[in-house]
């Protein structure tokens, strides 16, 4: 099969590689629809990677079930799936008592690990648990989407608990995840304000419900949201941009007894932050690591949504030109989600 395979930093290459053998419990996936996360940006740049190279990435897909082995009883050909990212070891200690996956002594990652291939290919092979099926609803595209959905969706529901209609929440941030994590915030009803310096975004995010965006570049952020806000500040803020300076000043941001989920990257930075606001305020600091447990809740939300996601996707390409798509992607001013396509 072909494959886009990772071997450094800008250093990505079209191959052809052995699809690998199916095991009993295994099901082999022709991709027809793959993202570029930011994460695979970051590495592709070479901001942050501590693996080990080379290996196929991308794991944000959706694609065809085309062989099943012996063993398996849920999936059957035709079906149309998506696959968990991260999955953990079930032996560790971690795994014992129940942790999210992401904190497993030995996880595998797909699309990270030589040994674990993502969908920059034609084809993935993937164990039958690590699987969900796409209602007939939902197309391939927007089965591309669903991993990052997971990640807004648990940031909200997960691990900020959920909002309600009368709450305030600003999203810092407008990029896939942010404006994922919008469209969530305004499934519930809740008021929502979308900060983020890029036009095109901000114009993206009012698309996608916004009630209020700011501008950080020629806006004072904090003071632009306490305008809106009666001078409280909101209920719950999503970190979704990864920036220096929405980490340092989310604090100020929010109201006191409120909630504070970090979703970005910050690629391993030192950020100074004035901690006393966070004693003063009484807030809850959440960090967001992965979407254990989101895919079927994310896949039944996104059937119920009203608004097309698929606005998200800014470009396509097909596999064959994965780096041109992964360059595009690196500008990041340029785009918002890019995809491969078959």
């Amino acid at each position: 099969m072909r494959a886009a395979v990772l071997h450094g930093a800008q250093d990505l290459r079209m191959e052809d590689v052995t699809v690998p053998a199916l095991s009993r419990n295994q099901v082999l996936v022709k991709i027809r629809a793959s993202g570029i996360c930011g994460s695979d940006v970051n590495i592709y740049t070479g901001r942050t990677y501590e693996g080990v190279f080379p290996f196929i990435p991308g794991h944000e897909w959706s694609g065809d079930v085309e062989e099943v082995g012996e063993a398996v009883t849920t999936i059957k050909k035709g079906d149309r799936v998506v696959g968990e990212t991260v999955v953990g070891c079930g032996v560790c200690d971690k795994c014992k008592v129940g942790a999210n996956p992401n904190f497993c002594r030995n996880p595998t990652i797909y699309g990270f690990q030589p040994q674990s291939p993502g969908g920059y290919a034609e084809y993935v092979v993937r164990d039958e648990s690590n699987l969900s099926k796409l209602p007939p609803s939902l197309s391939h595209e927007q089965g591309s989407l669903v991993e990052p959905l997971t990640v807004a969706y648990n940031a909200v529901w997960g691990l900020a608990g959920g909002v309600e209609p009368s709450q305030t929440v600003v999203v810092f941030g407008a990029g896939p995840v942010g404006l994922l994590a919008l469209a969530v915030v305004k499934g519930s009803r809740a008021r929502a304000i979308s900060v983020d310096p890029i036009e095109m975004r901000r114009a993206l995010a009012l698309k996608l419900g916004a009630d209020e965006v700011i501008d950080p570049v020629n806006q004072d952020a904090v003071a632009e949201i306490l305008k809106l806000t009666g001078g409280h500040g909101a209920d719950l803020a999503l970190e979704a941009s990864g920036s220096d300076q929405a980490r340092s000043t989310v604090f100020d941001a929010v109201d006191t007894s409120s909630r504070i989920v970090l979703i970005g990257q910050t690629m391993m930075k030192k950020i100074p932050i004035e901690m006393e606001k966070l004693v003063a305020k009484g807030l809850t600091v959440k960090g967001a690591q992965g979407s254990p447990g989101m895919f079927p809740r994310t896949i039944e939300f996104f059937q119920r949504n009203q608004t097309d996601l698929t606005s998200l996707i800014s470009h396509r390409f097909p596999l064959g030109s994965a780096k041109e798509a992964i360059d595009l992607a690196s500008q990041r001013t340029g785009s918002v989600k890019v995809i491969l396509t078959d």
